[in-house]
């Protein structure tokens, strides 16, 4: 495989991956690169098309991404950074009166949700779960970026996020995530009482 194109086809999976990210200028110069690289080697190319077609439609994607403040860029770092407080503070605890009922309860939907799901998305149907029971506060700029971040991704690969088992639960963490972006007070909870859980979209 040509050298650009595997460095791109590799990069490429770590942006599916959230390992790392690409701006819309990063992603535009990229693709032109890449279409420039073919048309001086094109014997190179020979047998990658198939490589070389994913790789520019990837770009493509990434190259036309809103251009606003809260971009999959900024996103990704809020993210690492909340993973990394979240990580020496841990999880707000949970009241003790009906401990018992609510971590039983909890772990019952958390058992109902399918292995398999995009890790991104995986991740937002639990920390939705947890939301709803109040054991897990998410203001609405949260939910705004991760509304971002998990569209963006889906854009990137539509097959495992819109298809299949992983469509219901996508579309259902979009559309909480934009309920409580939307909400007037941050770490709204009421969520909960007006659609069904995650856990139930396909029971």
């Amino acid at each position: 495989m040509p050298e650009p194109l595997a460095t791109w086809t590799w990069r490429l999976e770590r942006v599916r991956s959230g390992r790392t990210v690409l701006t819309r200028a990063q992603a535009a110069t990229a693709r032109a690169d890449l279409v420039s690289d073919r048309s001086a080697h094109p014997g190179e190319y020979e047998g990658y098309d198939d490589e070389y077609a994913a790789a520019l439609d990837e770009l493509e994607v990434l190259s036309r991404q809103a251009n606003r403040s809260d971009d999959l860029l900024s996103v990704l770092a809020a993210d690492r950074r909340r993973a990394e407080r979240e990580g020496v503070a841990g999880d707000p605890p949970v009241a003790t009166h009906g401990v018992g009922r609510a971590r039983a309860s909890l772990a019952g939907e958390h058992d109902r949700v399918p292995k398999g799901l995009p890790d991104a998305l995986d991740q937002w149907v639990h920390r939705l779960i947890r939301y709803r029971a109040g054991v897990k506060v998410i203001s609405p700029l949260e939910a705004a970026r991760a509304e971002i971040r998990l569209r963006n991704e889906a854009d990137l690969n539509p097959a495992a996020y819109r298809t299949g088992i992983a469509a219901g639960y996508y579309g259902r963490v979009i559309r909480e995530l934009g309920e409580i972006a939307t909400a007037e007070r941050p770490g709204r909870r009421d969520v909960g009482s007006r659609v069904r859980g995650l856990g139930d979209v396909l029971v």
